[in-house]
């Protein structure tokens, strides 16, 4: 299964970073994990003009034959168990390519939305962006070890 994430903006906490290095180590035993951080060269404080921006530039990084899933608070919620099932569902019937959108600090256009194949939400809470991305990579491992029947979750 290949699986790239397509995350608005950079990390810039130190312990994120460990984070997100520790769990794309360890998924890599499952997938083959590429994680793009995409930024934009505008910066707006408005949150229209930031939408639109940043959609485009996710929207130019779709690709054909993957499932787009997007991370939206207004999503899906599915608990751990329920997304190792969608992972085998995509793996078993495809596409077994995909691609989590994480948007910026305002979300993503609508046009997007419409897009995805899945709208996921994490969590009711609200995340800062950098713990969305660690707390994406975290599910993904545990949805894997599930799925492989690897002690990891407790649920």
């Amino acid at each position: 299964m290949q699986i790239e994430l397509l995350l608005m903006g950079k990390i810039k906490e130190n312990h994120v970073l460990q984070g997100t290095r520790y769990y794309s180590d360890k998924l890599q035993h499952f997938c083959k994990l590429t994680i793009h951080e995409l930024g934009v060269k505008e910066s707006s404080s408005n949150p229209s003009q930031m939408i639109a921006v940043e959609s485009e530039v996710l929207h130019a990084r779709l690709k054909d034959g993957h499932a787009h899933i997007l991370l939206d608070q207004r999503g899906q919620k599915v608990d751990s168990p329920g997304l190792a099932r969608k992972l085998q569902h995509w793996e078993l019937h495809g596409p077994p390519r995909l691609q989590f959108m994480v948007g910026g600090a305002y979300g993503v256009s609508d046009e997007i939305r419409l897009q995805a194949d899945w709208v996921w939400s994490i969590s009711d809470l609200t995340f800062p962006h950098p713990l969305v991305r660690l707390i994406l990579l975290e599910q993904l491992y545990r949805a894997f070890t599930i799925r492989h029947r690897i002690p990891y979750h407790h649920g």
